[in-house]
C-alpha cells in the first residue's frame, strides 16, 4: 500500500511541476498581450475529506493564474479565481493524482 502511495505522490509532484511551468508561460503571454479576463469558477470535486481537498486547493494556488478563494468541504466545492475563463479539466488536472495518493 505504501508503494502505491509513493507512486501517486511522485506522479502528483511531477505533474504539479509541469503544470506550474506551463502556467508561467501562459500567464506571461497573457499579461504581455493584455488578454486578462478575471473569472470565478465554482468547481465540484470528487474528493470528500478535508486533507485531499486542501491539497488540491493548494496545488491550484501554486499554479500561476489561479487562486483558490474558498473551499466548501461538505458541499465538495472549490471556488477558484482565474485570470481568464477556462474549463474544469484545465483548473484541476491534478485531482486524480490527489485521489490516488491521499484517497477521497
Amino acid at each position: 500500500m505504501k508503494a502505491m502511495g509513493f507512486m501517486w505522490g511522485t506522479r502528483f509532484w511531477l505533474r504539479l511541476i509541469r503544470e506550474i511551468i506551463g502556467s508561467v508561460i501562459d500567464v506571461s503571454k497573457r499579461c504581455l498581450n493584455g488578454e486578462i479576463d478575471p473569472y470565478i469558477h465554482v468547481i465540484d470535486t470528487v474528493l470528500e475529506k478535508p486533507v485531499p481537498q486542501i491539497m488540491l486547493a493548494n496545488s491550484i494556488t501554486y499554479t500561476p493564474g489561479t487562486v483558490t478563494i474558498d473551499i466548501d468541504v461538505e458541499g465538495k466545492k472549490l471556488y477558484v479565481g482565474t485570470i481568464f475563463p477556462r474549463g474544469r479539466g484545465d483548473i484541476i488536472p491534478l485531482e486524480p493524482h490527489v485521489e490516488g495518493w491521499l484517497g477521497r
